[in-house]
């Protein structure tokens, strides 16, 4: 851990009241870096340079001042960290009579920069946390797999499981904090760290899911099994959404689909961002199966490269349910050419208004598509089998 001024001054002041004594903190060089005597720092003080050089306490009395240069009458501690020396902290005084009081500063220093370094470290995990999934979440994942992959083994992290995007807008949680609290960094790391404290927990979060925050959203990799239904994403998202409405602030919450690999995850991620935004106060969970959001998506999206997860859901149920004795694909392809016409429909496929309604229920429960009924159901048919 390196001292630095801006970390040591504010130690100096807090315990100068205490110890009814000037104190002076020493960097590794013996260079004074903060004092109750501000004319002090920047200047050489060579009782500490010794106690660096000696890694054992300096007493300077009154009549032996002459050998340290810059010094004045007090003892002289090392600053000790991981059981390493970083620097020196001092107390004037003659050494006879500050010595307990010298040796509670230490203590008290030295607890405090622990402290300090214990939060760093919490700081740089989450920093890296950060941007792996900054990086992951970015166009520039499929390229950047090697950088990734190292990442991911400091974090503990299996890059390639199947994992879909959640998206949470905390802005009303910071800006109920600021209002209480006061507009600072202190305030937004605090609220950020009690969310993070109140979800990280089985069933919610497991440990090969990520819990990270870009900007104002809280976001979460979540780690599924590959045949998990979607019903199942929706009730793990409003189990997560009802917990962190319980300060009752209410929040919004986007889902995007699940993907089969860390290539994917961008995809997922810009699906519930989507989503998020087509959320309301009255829908507060919007998720990428939702047709209507669905639809949306696709539509704005048109011109992706690559295939949408949830419309590959649909085919797949197609490709399953219906066998080629209901000639589905022609029916919709049909029903479309036809504006949804069912008398048309019926005629220029040359069978029973009955049967096309027997296929059109047939359709309705294998996919969830009513394209006669909803506009964005047709939307989606349209994608399905015109791609």
């Amino acid at each position: 851990m390196l001292l630095t001024s801006s970390l040591a001054q504010p130690i100096v002041d807090h315990i100068i009241p205490i110890a009814q004594q000037n104190i002076n903190i020493m960097d590794s060089r013996g260079v004074i870096i903060a004092s109750g005597h501000k004319h002090r720092i920047n200047t050489f003080h060579q009782g500490a340079k010794d106690v660096i050089n000696n890694v054992q306490t300096v007493e300077i009395f009154p009549d032996n001042l002459e050998q340290y240069t810059g010094s004045l009458p007090g003892l002289n501690m090392p600053i000790i960290l991981h059981d390493q020396v970083i620097g020196v902290v001092g107390i004037s005084g003659h050494p006879d009579t500050v010595r307990d009081i010298a040796r509670m500063v230490k203590m008290v220093t030295e607890l405090i920069l622990e402290q300090e370094a214990l939060q760093e470290e919490v700081r740089s995990q989450v920093q890296l946390r950060e941007n792996f999934a900054a990086l992951l979440l970015s166009d520039h994942a499929s390229t950047n797999y090697d950088k990734l992959l190292k990442t991911a083994k400091l974090l503990k992290y299996e890059l390639d499981l199947p994992r879909l995007v959640l998206v949470v807008d905390i802005q009303p949680l910071l800006s109920h904090a600021y209002e209480n609290f006061g507009l600072n960094d202190l305030v937004s790391s605090r609220t950020r760290e009690s969310l993070v404290k109140l979800i990280s927990n089985p069933p919610h979060i497991n440990s090969q899911d990520l819990v990270v925050f870009i900007e104002d959203r809280l976001i979460v990799l979540k780690y599924f099994e590959q045949k998990t239904w979607e019903m199942a994403y929706k009730t793990w998202a409003s189990d997560l959404l009802k917990l962190l409405n319980a300060s009752n602030i209410p929040l919004r919450l986007g889902l995007g689909s699940l993907v089969m690999d860390h290539s994917a995850l961008g995809q997922s991620y810009q699906e519930a961002l989507f989503a998020l935004n087509s959320s309301t106060s009255q829908n507060s969970l919007a998720t990428i199966h939702d047709f209507d959001i669905l639809s949306a998506y696709l539509v704005k999206e048109i011109t992706t490269k690559e295939p949408c997860q949830p419309l590959q859901i649909i085919k797949a149920k197609l490709t399953i349910g219906l066998t080629r004795k209901y000639d589905m694909t022609n029916t919709i392809v049909s029903l479309l050419k036809n504006n949804m016409n069912l008398t048309s429909t019926a005629q220029s496929l040359y069978i029973h208004r009955n049967t096309l309604l027997f296929r059109l229920k047939k359709f309705k429960e294998i996919t969830g598509l009513d394209p006669c009924r909803f506009l964005n159901h047709a939307i989606l048919c349209k994608i399905l089998f015109e791609e």
